[in-house]
């Protein structure tokens, strides 16, 4: 008797510990999207980190002006190779959100028929 009623308390505590991680998980999931949503400045490190791209890329994006930063050690205005940009969060969003593309469907609807080849007979004469 004693045994069964250790055995429900386990029980009983495992499941309070399981919603307790499930809730501290949906609580930094919350946190993590707050501080993404936030107007917060990144590094060109912390973009490449995040888009897992070199930094030269995204130092290519800044110069096509794909990707809107701001240089804060400005040089007469021009593009400086390797300046010190920091890019809005909302502009990294604005700009992945330019390059989404829609999932493929689930069927297909144009018929692709194969082209007729013509028979062509080998050095064989088959």
């Amino acid at each position: 008797m004693i045994r069964s009623n250790f055995n429900n308390s386990n029980n009983e505590k495992c499941q309070i510990c399981k919603d307790l991680l499930a809730s501290l998980h949906q609580f930094f999931d919350m946190l993590n999207d707050a501080e993404k949503n936030n107007n917060s400045w990144l590094t060109v490190d912390e973009v490449a980190q995040e888009l897992k791209i070199s930094q030269s890329i995204v130092y290519r994006l800044i110069r096509n002006k794909e990707i809107e930063a701001v240089n804060i050690t400005p040089k007469n205005d021009e593009f400086v190779r390797k300046g010190h940009y920091r890019i809005q969060r909302k502009s990294l969003d604005n700009y992945l959100n330019q390059r989404k593309v829609n999932p493929l469907p689930d069927k297909i609807t144009s018929h692709h028929h194969p082209r007729n080849l013509l028979k062509v007979k080998n050095h064989l004469g088959l």
